[in-house]
């Protein structure tokens, strides 16, 4: 006699983790899990997740290496993932965070955890002048970090001797260790090289892509100490016209003022809205139209 089920059969996916791997778990009271999806590790005045999909639409559907010389907080990095990478900044504290995640994340995430433990408006404080004294890599990182997840809205300011002055901001439970994702980041880091220096340093080739992102004109633009001026943008224009000019393909994003639409009058230039949240008034936290200008259309084929 053919006995009929009631229900449907569930199907149980098999567990794709080896036998040593879920011992070890195991043993450190953990479960199994696949790979954690890595995003951006700070924050970062001007960062992309708020239009990282306008981005991603736009990218080329080929080229021969990823460049990003304002690297900031990474998120199109992070998306795309690209398997060769030249990351690069001016800001030494952010490359030498950057390095000290793909190279050494556990270092970094224990002391991570010693400055959750330990935080307060005084232990604050006190960080802000030990970034400037340190000379250890992981030191720095984690005391980066630390900083970034902990001071108001994420700023990264410094006065003209160079030392971060922003104050604490008001947090009830700061993300300050974010395990999975630091690991995630130093996974999707281990292929990309990583060095401090300003973007004029760089030479294109043909088809290489750069992905632009600089301190936006006639908004906050105190990374380094240095800023970045009208002639800073003129001169990032120059090295637009030189990739170009050379075979490659970049994308830049920029604030819409009618100067940065001069510079790069003869390019794709395209309107999208964005969030920022850098001023303390209300009325200037909210969404504010921006550039995104290129030197190709759609998702360019070589």
């Amino acid at each position: 006699m053919e006995v009929k089920l009631g229900r449907k059969t569930k199907y149980i996916e098999p567990i794709t983790f080896g036998f040593d791997e879920v011992l070890k778990a195991i043993a450190d009271e953990n479960i199994p899990q696949k790979d954690f999806t890595a995003h951006p590790f700070i924050k970062w005045v001007g960062g992309k997740r708020s239009i990282i999909n306008e981005l991603i639409s736009r990218v080329p559907s080929s080229y021969d290496g990823y460049y990003e010389p304002f690297l900031g907080g990474g998120a199109l990095y992070f998306a795309l993932k690209p398997e060769k990478a030249y990351l690069s900044d001016i800001n030494f504290y952010l490359i030498v965070t950057y390095r000290a995640i793909r190279d050494n994340p556990k270092q970094v995430l224990e002391r991570l955890k010693e400055h959750k433990s330990k935080h307060n408006l005084a232990y604050y404080r006190n960080a802000r002048i030990d970034l400037s004294k340190e000379q250890s890599p992981i030191i720095i990182a984690s005391l980066f970090i630390y900083l970034n997840k902990t001071c108001y809205n994420g700023l990264y300011r410094v006065n003209k001797s160079g030392l971060f002055n922003v104050p604490m901001g008001k947090y009830a439970d700061p993300a300050i260790v974010d395990e999975n994702n630091i690991m995630a980041c130093s996974k999707a880091l281990l292929s990309a090289e990583i060095l401090q220096h300003d973007f004029s340093q760089i030479t294109p080739k043909k088809n290489q892509f750069f992905y632009l992102d600089p301190p936006y004109h006639e908004t906050y633009s105190s990374y380094d100490g240095s800023g970045f001026n009208s002639k800073d943008h003129e001169k990032l224009a120059e090295f637009c016209h030189k990739i170009h000019n050379n075979g490659g393909l970049f994308m830049l994003s920029n604030s819409d003022t009618e100067f940065v639409r001069s510079l790069y009058r003869n390019y794709n230039i395209e309107t999208v809205s964005a969030s920022r949240f850098v001023s303390c008034k209300a009325n200037e936290r909210n969404k504010q139209n921006e550039l995104i200008i290129r030197n190709y259309n759609g998702r360019y084929v070589r």
